[in-house]
């Protein structure tokens, strides 16, 4: 059964925040490789916080940085429950945003018997004898659904920088300036072919100068044939050796 939970308003809408855009800011957090850690020195991987505590701070910083959520909002909910996080707003706010990630896939939560606690408990437990609740241990893990969505933008983010390939025979949507005109021409900008569109260039001067001799062309007169580009093709084969 699904509960239907009211509370303050305070301008921040869990269900307004985009988890795409969240599960990419958190991409540092959850795809930790252990780049900072000082391996060099230590010859030690320092294990990973899979905690809750630790999932909430990462997206509090995630919702700073990408502002969501302003330090102002933050003081005034903590100012709310006298500057304490357990129990806040700010804490329900965070777990509503846990609870959504996990409802889509991105994560998955399961709960670890704490052994010291329970074989401490046991001794000093006793028959009749009511004992308080152990504290959970809730740890989070990412699901294959998160991992795929985070490699995708990942490889997206990294390839989409290197731009277009060198000139070949595979055939792409993009346009370039060449030889051939196949295409309307553009604008001329610094490194395009100086393949001329006559008609195009004498036209953007007219309308500038008018109908006058000797007829100006100054550079955002000029205007270049397109084609239909085509690069260069590779099959690359990427390990992960992590």
């Amino acid at each position: 059964m699904k509960f239907i939970r009211y509370s303050k308003f305070n301008g921040f809408d869990v269900n307004g925040v985009s988890l795409g855009d969240l599960m990419e800011a958190l991409q540092d957090s959850l795809l930790q490789s252990g780049f900072d850690d000082d391996y060099y020195w230590t010859r030690q991987r320092r294990p990973q916080d899979t905690s809750l505590d630790a999932l909430r701070q990462a997206l509090l910083q995630a919702l700073m940085e990408t502002g969501e959520l302003s330090r102002q909002q933050i003081e005034q909910m903590m100012a709310e429950n006298n500057g304490q996080f357990r129990g806040s707003q700010l804490e329900e706010l965070l777990n509503q945003l846990i609870e959504r990630l996990v409802e889509e896939g991105y994560l998955n939560l399961r709960e670890e018997p704490q052994r010291q606690q329970q074989q401490q408990r046991g001794r000093q437990g006793g028959p009749g004898r009511v004992e308080e609740p152990l504290p959970r241990n809730v740890k989070f893990e990412v699901t294959e659904k998160g991992l795929d969505f985070l490699g995708y933008k990942t490889l997206r983010n990294l390839l989409g920088s290197m731009g277009k390939s060198s000139v070949g025979r595979h055939d792409t949507q993009h346009l370039s300036t060449g030889v051939e005109a196949a295409q309307v021409s553009k604008l001329y900008e610094f490194g395009d072919t100086i393949n001329l569109d006559v008609n195009a260039t004498l036209l953007s001067a007219i309308k500038r100068e008018g109908l006058g001799v000797p007829l100006n062309l100054e550079y955002s007169d000029l205007y270049v044939h397109q084609q239909d580009y085509q690069s260069s093709c590779a099959t690359v084969v990427m390990l992960d050796c992590s």
